[in-house]
């Protein structure tokens, strides 16, 4: 199963009960679909950067999840529709971590590139001196 990384922003006005219920009913859609919390990282109140629903601040949650794609049906469902949530955004670490390495090698074969024609240009003028 891939990892995945679950972002909240929730309500900072919302009663503690609410907010616990939320990540509660969260974490359940995870596991009934086979799936499991590796890391929960929370944050606490934080200042937003830019105002959402008129509020400066939220409450950041951050999980580490494996789960099959089945789960982000229900999940996203949940996450549109509770009041809780005011932001969240899930992203495929699998697929992020692949696309990091791809664009380091793509540095490393330009760079190593460079380096071959500089040497090149420097054997070419002594050959000629």
């Amino acid at each position: 199963m891939p990892l995945y990384e679950l972002g909240l922003i929730l309500d900072p006005e919302a009663a503690p009960e609410d907010e616990t219920a939320a990540l509660d009913r969260l974490e359940a859609i995870i596991t009934e679909a086979g799936g499991e919390v590796v890391k929960k990282d929370t944050w606490g109140r934080r200042k937003l950067a830019y105002p959402i629903r008129k509020k400066n601040l939220g409450v950041y949650h951050f999980w580490q999840y494996q789960a099959p794609g089945a789960v982000h049906e229900p999940l996203a469902f949940e996450l549109r529709t509770n009041d809780v949530v005011m932001r969240h955004l899930i992203l495929n670490l699998d697929r992020e971590w692949k696309r990091k390495h791809k664009i380091e090698r793509m540095l490393r074969a330009k760079a190593a590139k460079k380096a071959a024609a500089a040497e090149a240009a420097v054997t070419a003028d002594e050959a000629e001196s």
